[in-house]
């Protein structure tokens, strides 16, 4: 060994320690540092949150007239920009009727807008949304309100009440700028047909999107290329069982037999635009596959009504076509029956009967056809006829196997819009039927029963669609000053 040698070897030892020392070092300030601002810029944007849904709540009272000015403030906004964007986001309000006429109004929201480093918090429509870059939220709702069949929808929109638009205080005041004004003046209430239909385009469109699908109700979709979400409220028409035959056709009702079995012209009307019943019984079925009462019948099978005696109250749920095996009785002493077949419903050559004197019914809603044949019977027991306690829903057709012979007997009302009913052997129709069109032949007997006396009953619209009866909407402007 030279002289020396060691002690070069421990000074290099000692640099390469330091080096090791003063990089580690290093490191940890730049990660502690990153990390504190990450830390520091979450803190800042959950400080400016909550002063921006402290704002909203202060702006919605300007806007909807309970006070004429408010002062707010935002708490810190040093590490963000702020800024009122008046032009940001836009929402439409429609009325599509079904002859196809339009009513609809359009308006800027505006917003009032918090960008940080990581995190942006905007007041627009009366809510409070935030976006990380990827994805909107909602962190407080906006002002609209749909409950029971009535949307109340006053539109906030946010505009400038002077030239600074920017801000580095967070302060100012806001301020009604006018009355508020009511959308649609000239739409009365309730409404009587149509979809309402609300529109919003919005850098926050994601938040809005779950607003309307969790809390707001209604057939919402999203359109992420163009940033909107929309959400459709059908109107429920309204369809009056005051003749025997109603049929959509135009010369739709026809009968080629014994002259005594042919309806009069004030019996029958022809050329009547009916709703699709679809979206109903679509709406009906998945309840029903939901929550049913199977199980408290042994008759009950996934294929229909096999062997029963007596069907008590309840919700009955069929996956696909179901038929009837066997003469039956429902008792609806303890209340409604609904019947739910996801397929046809053949009733075949059986009898089923409400036989209690209550005033409950049964309700079916068929996703397919209805047939009967034979000497099959719908009705109630004991006379009279009551036809409105046999109310049938159907999606496609009507005695489509009623060809040829047999005498089979309906008491009740069915509502089937899509059927065209070619009757030939000896059905006797009595109660109130809806349907595209009705041949019938022979000794075929269509009776009306006058108990039903003029009954309305409600269609809504397609599959997933919310009701609507009443629509109240309103332009609210609010003018933003920020302190100098």
């Amino acid at each position: 060994m030279y002289p020396g040698e060691r002690a070069q070897s421990e000074v290099i030892g000692t640099v390469l320690l330091l080096g090791i020392t003063i990089a580690a070092v290093t490191a940890t300030v730049a990660t502690g540092s990153v990390a504190l601002g990450a830390v520091t810029d979450e803190a800042q944007a959950a400080g400016v949150e909550n002063g921006m849904s402290q704002f909203t709540s202060q702006a919605s009272l300007v806007a909807l007239g309970e006070t004429d000015a408010k002062r707010f403030d935002l708490g810190s906004v040093d590490g963000g920009d702020l800024r009122l964007e008046k032009d940001a986001g836009r929402v439409e309000v429609r009325i599509e009727r079904p002859d196809g006429n339009v009513t609809n109004e359009s308006y800027s929201l505006g917003a009032l807008v918090y960008s940080g480093e990581s995190r942006e918090i905007a007041v627009q429509g009366g809510g409070v949304w935030s976006s990380d870059g990827t994805r909107g939220r909602m962190v407080s709702p906006p002002e609209y309100h749909y409950r029971g069949e009535t949307l109340t929808f006053p539109i906030v929109r946010l505009t400038a009440d002077s030239e600074r638009h920017t801000s580095t205080r967070g302060t100012g005041v806001v301020r009604r700028t006018n009355a508020s004004k009511e959308v649609f003046p000239n739409v009365s209430n309730p409404l009587e047909n149509g979809t309402v239909v609300v529109e919003v385009r919005s850098d926050y469109y994601e938040g809005w999107y779950d607003f309307f699908s969790q809390r707001a109700e209604g057939d919402v979709t999203k359109d992420d290329a163009n940033r909107t979400v929309t959400a459709r409220l059908v109107v429920p028409e309204v369809v009056t069982f005051d003749r025997a035959i109603t049929v959509q056709q135009f010369d739709g009702y026809s009968h080629k037999g014994k002259p005594q079995n042919e309806l009069n012209v004030d019996e029958y009307r022809e050329g009547v635009s009916t709703p699709s019943p679809n979206g109903l019984i679509e709406n009906e079925i998945e309840a029903a596959e939901a929550d049913n009462d199977n199980a408290a019948e042994s008759c009950v099978t996934p294929t229909g009504f096999d062997g029963c005696g007596t069907v008590g109250s309840g919700v009955y749920h069929f996956p696909g076509d179901a038929t009837v095996d066997d003469d039956f009785e429902f008792d609806t002493t303890g209340g409604d029956v609904v019947v739910a077949v996801d397929g046809d419903f053949d009733i075949g050559n059986s009898e089923m009967a409400i036989a209690d004197n209550s005033s409950n019914g049964v309700t079916y809603y068929v996703n397919g056809s209805l047939d009967i044949q034979g000497s099959g019977t719908v009705g109630t027991d004991p006379d009279p006829t009551q036809a409105d306690r046999n109310v049938f829903y159907v999606a496609g057709g009507f005695l489509d196997e009623s060809a040829g012979e047999g005498s089979p007997t309906m008491e009740a009302i069915v509502y089937a819009p899509n059927a065209d009913v070619v009757a030939k052997g000896k059905p006797t129709l009595r109660g109130a039927f809806v349907t595209n069109s009705l041949s019938t032949g022979g000794n075929a007997r269509v009776e009306y029963d006058t108990n039903l006396g003029d009954l309305d009953i409600r269609i809504t619209g397609g599959g997933g669609s919310s009701p609507i009866t009443y629509l109240h909407v309103s332009e609210n402007v609010v003018g933003l000053r920020f302190d100098e």
